[in-house]
């Protein structure tokens, strides 16, 4: 099934999707994240309206490649295929000596997820 998109009423922003899958219904990020599971659609849907733009705050975990290591992070830019992190300590302070801005396209739970 196709994500339906939901957009905030007075505005039209992206607030994230809504998926059908075998188990119920999925809230998803602007980027595809899984943030929440619903067994109707109508639940769902609110959900993705009342927190699709929280759950971006806060503190993530971004997969870098190079170092073969998992690295905490605070989310800077948010679009549908690509998403600009920022490097930071496990409480989400950006520290000078550790500081890297990393962009990751077309993110998925193998390389970013919700700390």
């Amino acid at each position: 099934m196709t994500k339906i998109p939901i957009n905030r009423q007075d505005d039209g922003e992206l607030l994230g999707f809504i998926e059908k899958s075998s188990a119920g219904w999925t809230a998803q990020t602007i980027f595809g994240y899984v943030f929440a599971r619903a067994v109707d659609e109508h639940s769902v849907e609110e959900t993705v309206r009342s927190q699709g733009l929280n759950v971006l705050q806060g503190v993530w975990q971004y997969f870098d490649k190079k170092e073969k290591a998992w690295h905490p992070c605070i989310l800077k830019e948010v679009f549908e295929n690509k998403v600009i992190v920022i490097r930071t300590n496990e409480m989400g302070f950006q520290d000078p000596d550790t500081y890297k801005r990393v962009i990751i396209i077309n993110p998925t739970e193998t390389n970013l997820v919700k700390s």
